[in-house]
């Protein structure tokens, strides 16, 4: 079974190296970023969600390295704890932007299990009418992606939407 799950605050809401992941490759989108690579998944997550967001006629996100580490932490920790949730360890989205420096004045996530590719992550969340909105909030200016699978190789997603401040 495949299970979505989202979050979204206006105003004030939302970290680990990833296992199994794909070789790393450069991201020339993220602006201020100069070390910033993402997976082959990450980087097809990153454009899926550009696309439905060009389909709907809203401008591409941009990758950011502190949503990145927000997103990276939270996917291998809900792998390592074999458990989808937005609130981990007593820490929600917000918790987990702040302790990685990011400043905002909106932030989301979306997260997933088991979807098999970026593409279905992407899908799945297109599906669900929370996902859908922070994937498409004409707000949200950054995003941070990652995907950690657990010991059984089920696949944790999570996207991690910001505008800074």
């Amino acid at each position: 079974m495949n299970r979505i799950a989202c979050g979204l605050a206006v105003l004030a809401l939302v970290g680990c190296r990833l296992d199994g992941q794909t070789k790393p490759k450069d991201e020339p989108k993220a602006k201020g970023a100069d070390e910033l690579k993402l997976s082959e998944d990450e980087q097809a997550v990153l454009d899926a969600t550009n696309a439905e967001r060009k389909t709907a006629n809203l401008p591409p996100l941009t990758a950011d390295k502190k949503l990145m580490e927000a997103a990276r932490g939270h996917a291998a920790n809900m792998a390592k704890q074999d458990r989808l949730d937005h609130t981990l360890d007593g820490q929600g989205a917000d918790e987990r932007a702040k302790a990685a420096g990011y400043a905002y004045s909106r932030l989301g996530e979306n997260i997933a299990w088991n979807q098999p590719t970026p593409k279905a992550a992407v899908a799945g969340w297109m599906e669900s009418k929370g996902h859908k909105e922070n994937l498409l909030n004409d707000q949200f200016t950054q995003i941070g992606v990652a995907v950690a699978k657990n010991a059984k190789g089920e696949r944790y997603w999570v996207q991690v939407f910001g505008t800074p401040r």
